[in-house]
Order: C-alpha cells, then structure tokens, then sequence
C-alpha cells in the first residue's frame, strides 16, 4: 500500500516496476527564509496549544443581568472556571469569608486576576451596592484604565503611589468605619445587612479596598509602617459588621514582615498563583505547598478556609484582553450616565506625572463665581499626596506672608508660579491687586513665554518688569510701602512681588559690607534695591505687600538673602536636594527622600510638612477660559457698580439734573 523511492547515483528514482517507466522529479527544498518562517509559525502555534483560556464572557453578565446583584448580604462574583462546566466564584461577607490575600509570581497573572475581579464586579453590581479603592504600589499603571474610562464605582485610584497617600486612603476608611457605626447605633442594627433594612437607610454600599504590592508600606521601619499595620489590622477585624472588604495582592508574602501574622491570620479567603513552595505555604498554609505545582499563567488556587489543604479549589482565572475590558468598562459608565447615577467625586492619584490645575475644583468655582470671595487669599500649589484639599499657601496681611520656592526644577518652578498669580487673581477684583514680575526666564529657554501669557490672561494691573526698570520699580514698590506704613493701610490693593529666577538678579543680593567706603552718590546710596528688597520682606507683608520668590540652589539663596531674611518667608516649598540643605531650611532631611513631581510644602507658622504632587504648566486652552471668566467678572462687577441701587428711602435725581 506504497510507494518507495531510492537515490541512485545522485537522484531519486522509482522503486516500482510500473513507475520506474516514468521520470520522476521532485519539488526544491523551501529557502532558508521560508524555512525559518516556517518553524517560528509552528513554535509559536505549539506554544499557544499549550495555554489554556476562559473567555471572559463566560461569567459576564447578560444585557438583562447588569447591574442586577444585591450586595445586602453577600458580595459574590465568577473570577474563572473550576473543572470542564463549573465557575469559580469569590464570596465575601458570609460567616469569616470577609478579606482576600492574593499572591502570585511576575508572569503568573495576578494583574488580570484583579482586572477581572474589578470589571466583573462593576457589571454585576451598581454603585450603589459596591464601591472600590483602588491602590497599586507597582510601576505600572494597573488602575489607570478605571481612572480614563470614570468608573463611577471608584471612589479612589492610586498609581505608581506615596506611601503617604497609600495611608491617607486607610484612614479615611477608618473614619467611615466610624461613622457606619454611629448610623447602626441610631438604627439600633450589628451589621450592615441589618442597616439596609431598616426604612430610610442611607445610601451604604459595600466597600472593597484593593492594595496590590501592599508590602510596600512596611518598607521602611518608620512611624508611617506602623500606622499602616494598625490601620489594617483594624480594617480587617472590624470591617466584617460595616461591610469593609481588604483585598491584599503581593507577588511574594515573605517581603510583608511588617503585617502582623495575626492580620494575616484574619483574612480567611486565598488565591495562590504560580509561587514558590515558600510563598505557597505563606499564603495558602504551613503545609499546604499546592501552589507550586501550578504550571500556567491564570491557573489558580481558591481557598476559603484559611488555608486547609482539603479547601483547595483549582481553577483558571478568566482571561480579560485589554481591548475587551475598555469596551466593557465603557458599557458600564455608559449605563450609569443612562441612568442618572449620582456617585461621590472619584479621588484619583497618578504618582507617574504632575497634578493637573485644570482639575482643582475649588479653583474651577472660584473662577466661575460671579464675584470676588471675601475669604482668605489662596495660592494653590498642587495636589496634595493624600486625600485631602489641594495643597495651598494662605497670604494674610502679617509678618512673614511670603512664600519661598527652591531647588532645580525649573519647569515645575514656573508651573507653581504661574498657578500661584492665578489662583491669587481670582481672589482679587480688578483694582484690588495688581502683580509686578521679575522674569528671570532665559531668553532661548521653552519656559520664556509662559509668565507672559499668564498676564495676558488676567483683567488686573499686572506688569513684566523689564531689566533695566527693575531697580526703580523695587524702589517704587518701597515707597508704596514706607507710604502704608505711615498711613492706614486697610482698602488699600494688596501687592505681590514674583521673582522668578532669584539667582539671576544680582542687584537683589545684600552688600557684602554695609559699611564699606564707597564714592556712591547720596541718591545712589538712597536706592539701594537689595536693601530695598530686604526690607519688602521684612516689613511688607504686613502692609498687604507680598513677595513669592523661585531660586534653584540653597547657595545661590544664601548669597542674595542673609538667615534674617530667609525667615521672612514662613511659607517654602522644597524640590528634591541633600539632606543638609533641606535640614537647613525646614528643620527636617525630608526632601532628600523626594522623586519625580514630588515637592514639600512647609510653613514654618504652623510647622507643618506636607508633601505633594506640584501642577503641570497651565495648558493655554485653560488660560483662554481663565482670561473669559474674569473679564467676564469684571464687566459684571463695573455694570453693579455703576448701576448700584439707591439707598433705601433716598430719593431720585431732581428732574433736569445731570447724572
């Protein structure tokens, strides 16, 4: 039943009696290219016979089962398939079942573990039954994506995030345990089951905290560690009755000494990945090394009794392409704008890049108010490295009102200087502040423009002060000053003197020796601008006369002001520099610690430190509607002006008079 073919002298030939009649030829061997080809198309087939995948649409829901769970007493939802037909389903809530520990190797597939556990959840439940903080302590952006789609159930997103904002989010779900249990005590319930019963409940979802790489915060042994491991300790033995899940992820358990094991102990529910035998017997039991045995990315153990060997449940995590999750998670905000979903503002921290002005939103009303506030003067720097109000710098009219910023970033420099004059401004009516700037911008610098288009955008008296006016114009900004001084100052504009670049304005420096023998004229000696400058920080403030000031060096500072000025400014912002130089301008090393887009706020009044993410440089679209709303306000503000009513009981022009 074949056919065989020799090679005979150099050739094949028929081994056939009847063939053997016929010439044979044979086709050529593919070339070296094509060959090569060919074996990667079939390494690459034979590597993907080998993985094993469940579609995702398997345990999503229907079009008729979104948003379709109740969360009252049970918060459940399929992660991936157990056996040939059954779904692995992760249940919180019921009995000890309460928090999660998850641990997997690089490669193993904890990412999309997670990615399926919050995009699932989302399509089940509405924000009304479940909300999510979500914290990655990774170099990634993991949780970008629920951050750009607006996933209306997050109420914080972290990436690449501070350990300090990692512990602000813990103590703000400390004080909603608090206050979930003020609301049980009114309503006389123990559990959050019992409180959504009651007739009219409060709005209370369940709360799920997600920290993926959470052993990043016992990475120093500091008093932040400390606080962390309290936090969770408490969230996690309490949060059962309020509904508060923690769902923990690390890609090794061994690196969490700062957990309590007794923390570690509480959280009954395990998902083991691909891990070592150490970490295996870490997450799931001291003699429980199942998962390392697990061969493929996705292949999971679920165990939900603390880590006994019979509660192992194999499974294989659902798999969630990253195209297919942004459709799906467009679905669901689609689906909450359909229906008029009201959720709390989402909080949202990218570690990766500067804070954006544009989203400051106590800066958006004050620009959209149609007057000036009467309240304290802000000059907003950033957003802060915590969940909490933007970072700001309060002008009042007392000593030391002054606000100092050092170090060598120059772009994020003129970023808080420029927000700082336009945050100021939309405090101030036209005719009640009036900017002078000392650009010290290089001349081929890509930054030289951007002072000068931040005046273009403001309706009030603001000048860029060109060099060789700079010394009569300090002079004048004295004068005004000695002028207050003698007189009442109270209605009087408040005055802000920027210098940005203080390095490079050397007739601001201090004399080497006031007492020195110069041939310098009386009216030379009387118009001394470093002098002059001195005396505006120490005297002006208090006179509604305020100075915000940029050098990049603490050397350059120390030549243009002595340590008596220096603390005129109670309020400094620090960028990253030595331990030495930040020691001696706040009385802490802490700026020595500082990264990308990273800053210290300091004010010396309070004594207070708080690190933060500066702004971006104002993009110009925004400075366009900044210029619309403000001159909008003005021309409001001179129309009640000049219209203003009469006085009750006054009477009207006599007939024929002039008005």
């Amino acid at each position: 039943n074949s056919v065989n073919i020799v090679r005979e002298d150099g050739r094949f030939v028929w081994k056939d009696e009847v063939f053997a009649r016929f010439p044979l030829t044979l086709d050529p061997p593919p070339s070296e290219d094509r060959l090569t080809q060919i074996v990667h198309v079939v390494g690459k087939h034979a590597r993907e016979s080998k993985r094993v995948e469940v579609s995702f649409e398997t345990i999503a829901p229907s079009k008729e089962q979104f948003w379709s769970g109740d969360s009252t007493d049970e918060l459940q939802v399929p992660i991936g398939r157990m056996g040939a037909t059954r779904l692995q389903m992760l249940k919180l809530g019921k009995g000890v079942a309460q928090h999660v520990l998850i641990a997997g190797k690089t490669g193993s597939g904890k990412s999309t573990l997670l990615h399926v556990l919050v995009t699932n959840l989302a399509m089940w439940y509405s924000p009304r039954e479940v909300e999510f903080f979500l914290i990655d302590f990774k170099k990634g952006v993991e949780f970008k994506t629920y951050a750009t789609q607006a996933l209306p159930h997050a109420r914080a997103i972290a990436v690449e995030s501070d350990r300090e904002f990692g512990l602000s989010v813990l103590q703000r779900l400390d004080a909603e345990l608090v206050r979930r249990g003020d609301l049980f005590r009114q309503a006389a319930v123990q559990d959050i089951a019992g409180y959504r019963r009651t007739p009219n409940a409060r709005r209370m979802p369940r709360t799920l905290l997600i920290i993926d790489e959470f052993q990043e915060f016992f990475s120093e042994d500091d008093t932040l560690a400390q606080e962390a491991a309290l936090l969770l300790d408490r969230l996690v033995r309490q949060g059962r009755a309020f509904g508060v899940h923690v769902l923990l992820g690390s890609q090794t358990i061994g690196g969490s000494s700062g957990l309590p094991r007794s923390t570690i102990g509480q959280m009954v529910v395990r998902i083991a990945l691909q891990t070592s035998e150490a970490d295996s017997q870490l997450v799931l039991g001291d003699n429980n090394s199942a998962a390392r045995l697990l061969s493929r990315p996705g292949e999971a153990i679920y165990n939900d009794a603390g880590g006994l060997v019979e509660a192992n449940s194999p499974f294989q995590v659902a798999w969630l392409p990253d195209d297919q999750r942004e459709q799906y998670l467009a679905k669901v905000r689609a689906t909450a704008q359909a229906k008029a979903e009201r959720v709390p503002a989402t909080v949202v921290f990218e570690g990766n890049a500067p804070s954006d002005i544009t989203r400051n939103v106590r800066l958006a009303r004050l620009l959209q108010a149609p007057a000036a506030p009467s309240g304290p003067l802000l000059a907003w720097l950033g957003e802060p490295v915590a969940i909490k109000e933007p970072t700001a710098v309060t002008f009042r009219r007392q000593s030391g009102s002054n606000l100092l910023i050092i170090g060598q970033q120059e772009e994020s420099a003129m970023a808080l200087v420029a927000g700082a004059i336009i945050s100021l401004a939309a405090h101030h009516a036209p005719g009640t502040a009036q900017f002078y700037v000392l650009d010290g911008t290089p001349a081929d610098s890509p930054l030289a423009g951007v002072l000068p288009r931040v005046k273009q955008a403001l309706p009030h008296d603001a000048r860029i002060i060109e060099w060789r006016a700079i010394n009569e114009t300090i002079s004048e900004i004295a004068g005004e000053m000695r002028q207050r001084q003698a007189s009442d100052p109270a209605g009087l504009p408040e005055i802000y003197l920027i210098v940005y670049g203080l390095q490079r304005f050397r007739m601001l420096r201090k004399k080497e020796d006031e007492f020195s023998l110069s041939n310098s004229s009386d009216e030379e000696k009387k118009s001394d601008p470093g002098k002059d400058f001195a005396e505006l920080l120490r005297e002006g403030p208090a006179v509604g006369i305020h100075v915000i000031a940029w050098s990049d060096t603490p050397i350059a500072l120390e030549r243009t002001l002595d340590r008596t000025a220096l603390r005129e400014f109670d309020n400094r912002v620090l960028f990253q520099m030595s331990a030495n130089d930040s020691s001696n301008l706040i009385d802490s090393p802490g700026a020595n610690k500082l990264g990308f887009y990273r800053a210290l706020a300091y004010s010396e009044e309070q004594g207070v430190t708080e690190k933060f993410r500066p702004y971006a440089l104002p993009p110009q679209a925004w400075l366009d509607q900044v210029k619309a709303r403000l001159a909008g306000r003005a021309v409001k503000q001179a129309a009640a002006t000049t219209h203003s009513p009469l006085p009750l009981g006054g009477e009207g022009p006599a007939e024929g008079a002039k008005v």
